[in-house]
């Protein structure tokens, strides 16, 4: 069963302490929710889960081994990386899969482009397609090499309450076929999806 644990994990920036014996788990089948108010450390959160970001101090694991960039699903993070907004959906999917070498690009982008109803918009630029495409295309970004955990920041970004709902079962989706999915958000009505929620700067751990 995959799972992701932090166990008294320590960020720093510079001499900025960012947070510190940060612990919480979050098992396949569940949704992870990161939540606080901006510049609390939310994306660093999931930089550490992917791999991309040591920790100063404390341990990581996902399914019991040190993260792995190649084993985790990281969507695109506001003002650091964000979609290539000037690709196409099918060109952004196509990019996403030969980056982590997914056998049959093509197919496995064609695959996806189908499940999350984006065939109307796959010729369309990142740019000109609505929100909820847009959080689609950065859910398959995280989904395309089949990962046990899927990295979320700030996913309900620009969505209406109507469109967040669709978002959401899809998330919830996710989890209920067996993986690991974990989000941030300064939104209540955002954590309120989440079975593990995680208060920054607080650290304060809620399991429902």
């Amino acid at each position: 069963m995959a799972d992701l644990q932090m166990d008294r994990v320590t960020l720093q920036d510079g001499q900025k302490l960012i947070y510190k014996d940060l612990s919480f788990a979050v098992e396949a089948g569940q949704i992870g929710v990161i939540y606080g108010p901006s510049r609390t450390g939310k994306s660093s959160v999931l930089l550490l889960a992917s791999g991309h970001l040591p920790p100063h101090a404390g341990t990581i694991r996902v399914n019991g081994r040190a993260p792995d960039r190649k084993r985790a699903g990281l969507g695109p993070i506001h003002d650091l990386t964000p979609l290539f907004d000037t690709l196409t959906v099918e060109e952004q999917i196509v990019f996403q899969a030969r980056l982590y070498k997914v056998r049959q690009a093509k197919q496995r982008t064609d695959e996806l482009i189908a499940q999350y109803q984006l065939q109307e918009v796959r010729k369309y630029r990142i740019k000109d397609i609505g929100h909820i495409e847009q959080f689609r295309v950065g859910l398959v970004s995280a989904v395309v090499h089949r990962p046990d955990v899927i990295l979320l920041d700030e996913p309900e970004r620009g969505l209406t309450n109507e469109e967040w709902e669709l978002a959401r079962r899809d998330l919830r989706h996710l989890a209920e076929e067996g993986h690991v999915v974990l989000i941030t958000t300064v939104l209540q009505q955002v954590a309120d999806a989440g079975d593990v929620v995680v208060q920054l700067p607080s650290g304060e751990v809620m399991v429902r």
